[in-house]
């Protein structure tokens, strides 16, 4: 299985601008609501994200800088969760 990294950032972006469509910048209910969101998805999302670092390393050529980005992803998720999450 190949990874599009072009169709990932795509799906990202669009994810990005309809999260950004239905929280208005600026307010405090978008804060509180990312805040939320983070803090009740971070603790599922983080086995994820360290089991595809894991395996992502092993692809030859890119793999080892995408493991190292997931790595890298995961120490500021680490970070934010203990700041916001209370």
């Amino acid at each position: 299985m190949a990874l599009d990294a072009k169709q990932l950032a795509a799906d990202i972006a669009e994810n990005v601008r309809t999260a950004a469509a239905a929280h208005p910048a600026g307010s405090d209910a978008t804060i509180a609501s990312v805040d939320a969101d983070f803090c009740s998805i971070w603790p599922k999302a983080k086995p994820v994200l360290e089991l595809v670092a894991g395996v992502v390393m092993f692809i030859p050529g890119a793999g080892t800088t995408a493991g190292a980005v997931l790595k890298g992803l995961l120490k500021v998720g680490d970070q934010v969760s203990a700041e916001v999450c209370k």
